[in-house]
């Protein structure tokens, strides 16, 4: 995955165009990271942080949320437990507002697993945003956030 193939996605789904992209990766003083073109389209308002994190999310499932985020929120990762997050395929990967209501953006592999979704909603109490992830995304994340984090806080 590069900062080309993240711009010409963005070009076909019709959110930006090809004079925006080259404006964004042409910006003097920015320093170009993978994970920060989708930043930098926003700071210019070519595209808002809403539309981007579900397109990556339809893209690429957790790895394209964590192409933006470059990591997924221990905040939202930690309101459910490690065993619900392995049982339902599904991590929280970071906190949306919609007006005055606070969502739960939810990496699942299988969006519509209404009994995964009720479940976390209780366990968390946040409305739930399902996002599409792959199950090997979602295998890698709750390994990373509920063994790894662990190990570097002690």
């Amino acid at each position: 995955m590069n900062r080309k193939l993240l711009g010409e996605s963005l070009i076909e789904a019709g959110l930006i165009n090809k004079e925006q992209l080259t404006h964004a990766l042409t910006v003097k003083g920015q320093k170009f990271h993978l994970e920060r073109i989708g930043k930098v389209l926003m700071n210019l308002n070519y595209i808002d942080e809403d539309t981007l994190i579900e397109f990556l999310g339809r893209q690429w499932g957790t790895s394209g949320i964590n192409l933006y985020k470059a990591n997924i929120d221990e905040r939202a990762a930690h309101t459910i437990t490690k065993n619900v997050a392995e049982k339902y395929k599904a991590i929280p990967v970071r906190f949306n507002s919609h007006g005055k209501t606070k969502k739960l953006v939810v990496a699942i592999s299988d969006p519509s697993n209404l009994e995964a979704l009720d479940t976390i909603n209780f366990i968390s109490g946040y409305c739930i945003e399902p996002v599409f992830a792959r199950d090997e995304d979602i295998r890698w994340a709750i390994q990373y956030h509920y063994y790894y984090h662990k190990r570097q806080v002690v």
